[in-house]
């Protein structure tokens, strides 16, 4: 009777464990969760941070914009056209940057920024020419 008592005291303290076990793991893969969440909205952040950089430079060349979100073409020679394609290199980066944390951070499933990097390589034949040539420097701007 004593070992019986015992087998059932010993049976009922391994269901509560697993009981408390299962809250800890449900509370554990919370809490991962958000981690994961908030370590991908930081690099986006980053990322951001390095766009307004590119933005703030582009303020110094009036009209260098119009080559990113006006579709207007690569100037053909001189000054112009190295700092098209010199701020082509540096959108491409921040935009495969950008996108390299979504994938790495599935919970950020963050589709805005996906819709922009379309966007930018839809109305930059720079940005795309830049990309076409140079598919493994940005491997998921590429793939878009």
């Amino acid at each position: 009777m004593l070992a019986a008592l015992t087998s059932i005291g010993g049976l009922l303290g391994l269901i509560v464990s697993l009981i408390f076990l299962a809250f800890q793991t449900r509370a554990m893969s919370r809490q991962v969760s958000s981690s994961n969440n908030l370590a991908g909205t930081q690099i986006l952040d980053q990322t951001l941070g390095g766009l307004r950089e590119v933005h703030f430079k582009m303020l110094e060349y009036p009209g260098m914009r119009s080559y990113f979100y006006e579709a207007s073409p690569l100037p053909a020679l001189g000054t112009d056209r190295d700092r098209v394609l010199t701020f082509a290199e540096l959108m491409a980066d921040v935009l495969d940057t950008g996108l390299q944390a979504i994938e790495r951070t599935p919970e950020s499933d963050n589709q805005e920024w996906v819709s922009y990097c379309r966007f930018v390589m839809s109305h930059s034949p720079a940005l795309r020419d830049m990309v076409t040539s140079h598919s493994d420097w940005w491997p998921r701007l590429a793939a878009l």
